[in-house]
């Protein structure tokens, strides 16, 4: 039976070099074996998305987070870091898990198994 499952994927071996990355900017690109990936930094925490912009497909690298928004740096369209959802239209967000082990990001996929 076909089913949804996550695989995680180790991005970092601490929340520290996460951290790192957001010394003067709210957001960073991290490029991974499945693309770039667009991770920021808010009032709650961190979120993942896929870098990409669902206006016009445009790299959202640059961006800016107001509140608990992410602005696209070229429409200046607002994307919930919650859940992505903004202007009738979404960013692709994935989960991140932080733990003593490091930082993992979660991509769902189908599995057989």
């Amino acid at each position: 039976m076909l089913r949804r499952k996550i695989k995680w994927y180790k991005l970092f071996e601490n929340v520290q070099q996460l951290d790192e990355l957001f010394s003067y900017r709210p957001s960073a690109v991290y490029r991974s074996m499945f693309g770039e990936v667009l991770l920021v930094k808010h009032e709650c925490g961190y979120a993942a998305f896929r870098n990409k912009c669902p206006h016009q497909g445009k790299s959202m690298e640059g961006c800016r987070v107001i509140g608990d928004s992410v602005v696209c740096p070229f429409h200046h369209y607002h994307f919930s870091v919650q859940h992505g959802r903004g202007h009738g239209l979404y960013l692709e967000k994935y989960e991140l898990r932080i733990n003593a082990e490091g930082v993992f990001l979660g991509k769902e996929g189908w599995s057989w198994f």
